[in-house]
């Protein structure tokens, strides 16, 4: 029995986890109150730098699984861009993958100087962010388009030949830069490749990497050709510059070509790839690894051997360096491009089987550096950064079945020792089920000192950062990554899922920041936000406080029928399941927000068997309104009669729901 909610009738009881969003858009329906996170030492300036003009459309997808505690979690994917939601293949978890490949890369800049210093990093071992020079962050497009994604493109000559800018962002060869590349086919190009010249090498690769940029069938080619094995062999040559050509070849040819992902790593190439990234101090080639690495990371095939070996190098020689000072001195540049690249990387493995996240939230360093990066983009106001996006997605993902998978994660709480456990309110209509009270309590956070590792998933300062990204970010996926990171929190069965929501609560005060969240103009985040308001309603100590806020949203929502929910089944059922629960915490309010309209939106959706769900809820929210003495009094006095709470149909669907 969940601790602190309703009986648990089968169709009341679901608690809910969800996805991010993908389909970039800016939104300035937020409200205006800002959330204040907690400031470490220190001032944050990061600058709020753009990508160049462009812009590329993704879609997300979000899937909601059910747990054994009847409430539902949620993960964001792998990201394809404009992939139709139904050719999605379901992994055997429940989790729906997604998959970011980006069209094209970000444009290239000549490497900066190890002298440069980046903003917002943090001393190993430390809670402070330091303030440093001005860090250059990837983020969104323009146009509000985000330029994110799983996979991503490198053009640009290995040398330092002259460039412009390509259209969407992407730096392209200039002609006068392709007459140092013989005139060659695809076929002469791989010969040259197995040349005993570096110079002839360079020239093959290089012609190989534009090639495939601007020919798809060309990818093909070079597979048939067998360039790739060659290629791979490359990037262990003694020369940096045919390093760096053969990984931007390989980069390319990954891209969206699962046969040549495949290749790759039947060759060795992950390892020596990451033997690269260790050696090399060349931004650049940087770059083009971590570009590939995360092109291969979109293959479920791959995960298992890249969580084993990509996530403890990334971690070590790009996520950690980016988002820490050295202890012991400077420590060496890590491009933003790079950091970028290497978390779209980490965002499709956190994506993976349940024994893949195990090993992801038990890296050393890592969800540590992802929240450092998080919350210096919070304090410096950069809430759209895409790598921002990444780090939420990450973390979203990494919360998902957390107290099932990590049992030490939520150990920050335990019940208060004064606190008396007390009854909560009697919400139901079912006897003797819905009479059984539940007992509810109040939390105390056990450990005061700042978390580290997996414990920061469910720590007070992590849900602080969470909110304020509700409230300022304009980027979908990052508002459904938090909103979904939230509702795996809060979809447990036991005291933790309680205590998450009282501190929410608590923190979110009015609980304005959900408001926006439930707009129809967004339907997936609306779904997840619905989700995460339906978890946190079966917390009694809180039902009180949300009902005088929620409820006449929810209210709002269910009179304007279906389409208001994005013709969302799903949804629609949790916003009727959350009225069940609240509506007797409340009755003041309930009685201002039960109005005819409602009653007739409610009859109307009973009776459509087009959202099977939804249809379900609707028939035991009119029958829970009838059966609340109060409510029914406020019913008869605006003319409405039992017929209108209580019918066969409504009977049949309420008896059948209490026998499950």
């Amino acid at each position: 029995m969940c601790v602190g909610s309703l009986p648990r009738h089968t169709w009341e009881s679901k608690k809910m986890m969800s996805p991010p969003l993908q389909s970039f858009t800016k939104q300035t329906d937020f409200a205006s109150f800002k959330y204040s996170p907690s400031k470490a030492n220190g001032n944050f300036h990061r600058s709020k730098s753009t990508m160049s003009a462009g812009t590329m459309k993704e879609t997300s997808r979000t899937l909601s699984t059910r747990n054994s505690g009847g409430r539902y979690m949620s993960t964001s994917g792998v990201w394809e861009e404009q992939i139709n939601a139904s050719t999605w293949p379901k992994s055997p978890n429940g989790i729906k993958p997604s998959k970011s490949d980006p069209a094209l890369a970000p444009p290239f800049s000549p490497a900066t100087g190890p002298s440069m210093r980046i903003k917002g990093q943090m001393a190993q071992g430390q809670s402070t962010f330091q303030t440093r020079t001005n860090r250059h962050s990837v983020s969104s497009g323009t146009n509000g388009n985000a330029i994110t994604s799983s996979q991503s493109r490198i053009v640009r000559m290995p040398s330092t030949q002259s460039q412009n800018e390509g259209k969407m962002g992407t730096m392209k060869m200039e002609n006068k830069s392709m007459m140092n590349i013989p005139d060659l086919t695809l076929k002469e190009a791989v010969e040259f490749l197995s040349s005993s010249e570096e110079s002839y090498q360079q020239w093959g690769a290089t012609f190989i990497q534009h090639t495939t940029y601007t020919d798809e069938s060309a990818k093909s080619e070079v597979f048939q050709l067998g360039g790739i094995p060659t290629l791979v062999t490359l990037l262990r040559s003694g020369n940096p510059q045919v390093c760096q050509v053969a990984a931007g070849a390989l980069r390319n040819l990954a891209f969206k070509n699962q046969n040549n992902k495949l290749e790759v790593q039947r060759c060795g190439g992950i390892a020596k790839a990451l033997q690269l990234l260790k050696e090399t101090d060349s931004t650049e080639t940087q770059k083009q690894i971590t570009g590939l690495l995360w092109n291969l990371s979109s293959a479920n095939e791959l995960k298992q051997e890249l969580t084993a070996t990509a996530l403890p190098a990334l971690t070590q020689h790009v996520v950690v360096p980016y988002t820490s000072l050295s202890d012991t001195g400077p420590s060496s540049y890590i491009d933003p491009s790079v950091f970028n690249c290497a978390t779209g990387c980490l965002r499709n493995l956190s994506s993976g089987k349940d024994g893949q996240r195990q090993t992801m939230r038990s890296c050393p360093g890592l969800i540590d550096s992802l929240m450092s990066y998080m919350k210096s983009c919070v304090a410096e106001e950069n809430p759209d950064d895409s790598s921002l996006e990444n780090c939420a997605c990450i973390l979203h993902n990494l919360s998902y079945k957390l107290e099932q998978e990590s049992s030490g994660s939520f150990s920050n709480y335990n019940p208060s020792r004064d606190a008396q456990p007390e009854k909560s309110p009697t919400i139901g209509c079912f006897s003797p089920k819905s009479s059984k009270a539940q007992k509810t309590f109040s939390f105390d956070t056990v450990d005061a000192s700042p978390p580290s590792g997996v414990k920061w998933l469910s720590h007070p300062n992590a849900i602080d950062t969470y909110l304020s990204l509700l409230e300022s970010s304009e980027n979908k996926a990052t508002l459904e990554a938090c909103c979904g990171a939230l509702q795996n929190l809060t979809a447990t069965k036991g005291n933790a899922s309680d205590a998450v929501s009282q501190i929410l609560v608590s923190k979110s005060r009015d609980l304005s920041q959900f408001g926006p969240l439930l707009k129809p103009s967004n339907p997936k985040l609306q779904n997840t936000a619905l989700s995460l308001l339906g978890n946190m309603s079966r917390t009694s100590s809180v039902q009180g406080t949300m009902a005088k806020q929620i409820l006449p949203q929810l209210g709002e929502l269910l009179e304007g029928g279906p389409s208001k929910f994005g013709n969302s089944d799903e949804s629609i059922a949790a916003a009727c399941n959350t009225v069940v629960r609240l509506m007797s915490a409340n009755s003041d309010t309930s009685k201002k927000v039960i109005t005819n309209a409602v009653i007739q939106s409610l009859t109307d959706l009973s009776e459509n068997k087009k959202f099977t769900k939804g249809s379900n809820a609707a028939s035991l929210l009119l029958y829970s309104i009838w059966q609340d003495k109060n409510l029914q009094s406020a019913m008869k006095k605006i003319g409405l009669t039992k017929s209108a709470f209580i019918n066969n149909n409504i009977t049949q669907v309420v008896s059948r729901l209490e026998g499950l």
